[in-house]
């Protein structure tokens, strides 16, 4: 899911008139109210995942990438949605199965394959008289509608006033150096 967010240049320009900014100081207002805005959506982003899907920010964090390009103009945030496998997240066994964070699954175990450790559950299918235990899934929690919830709910909604706030206060700062 791809999401552009533009921002009005006329307001821009009222909010530098006001402070009698140069182009050099627009400039560099812009780029540091970008910067901000985008530590500030990485946060917002960070905790309202956290929140919905009991995962901790820690492990959230490895799949959520910032970059800028266009003379630091612009700035690209990236989440990966792909499921994150219980492993990740210090899974403990239970009783009733493993618990891993505030995510429990039942009838699951913690197995070493290749080394590596992973958590399994046994999955149903027809008796054709195989092996009754093989047929494993690795335990995964899905975060992509989270995400999506947090985005549509958190950010579109406020990201164009902290924009203009952020800019207005760097606009502040730079009429003041």
């Amino acid at each position: 899911m791809a999401t552009y967010l533009n921002i009005d240049g006329d307001r821009l320009e009222m909010i530098a008139a006001d402070f009698a900014g140069t182009e050099k100081q627009i400039d560099a207002a812009c780029r540091r109210a970008v910067s901000k805005l985008s530590r500030h959506l990485k946060t917002v982003t960070l905790r309202g995942v956290s929140q919905l899907t009991g995962i901790k920010q820690s492990v959230l964090r490895k799949r959520l990438f910032v970059s800028f390009g266009g003379g630091r103009k612009t700035a690209r945030l990236w989440f990966g949605l792909y499921a994150i496998p219980l492993r990740e997240m210090n899974p403990k066994q239970t009783r009733a199965g493993v618990k891993a964070g505030k995510i429990e699954r039942q009838h699951a175990f913690i197995g070493t394959r290749n080394g590596k450790q992973e958590v399994y559950r046994r999955v149903k299918v027809q008796k054709t008289g195989t092996d009754n235990r093989l047929p494993i899934a690795i335990q995964t929690a899905k975060i992509d509608q989270a995400v999506n919830h947090v985005i549509e709910a958190d950010i579109l909604k406020v990201f164009e006033n902290k924009f203009y706030a952020f800019f207005e206060r760097e606009m502040k700062w730079e009429s003041k150096k």
